[in-house]
């Protein structure tokens, strides 16, 4: 079986509050997951996965390196 590099998606926070911080208001979590979730809409209407996918990666909390730099890059646009 193909090992894949896994990322944390709580790393994009860290470069969110980085580069702004207000992003380190702790009711700014609420709004990371809003953001996961236009993320997650943009995706599915890509047809890149299945919401299942989605759902999992966030509850277990990590994503392949391919579909996180997609999530940093829409993050940080």
């Amino acid at each position: 079986m193909n090992e894949e590099k896994k990322v944390f998606i709580f790393s994009v926070l860290t470069l969110l509050q980085e580069r702004d911080p207000d992003w380190k208001r702790p009711e700014m979590r609420r709004q990371f997951k809003i953001l996961y979730q236009g993320w997650r809409q943009a995706e599915l209407r890509a047809k890149r996965h299945t919401g299942f996918f989605y759902t999992k990666s966030w509850q277990r909390g990590w994503l392949p390196q391919a579909d996180f730099i997609r999530f940093r890059d829409y993050a940080l646009q």
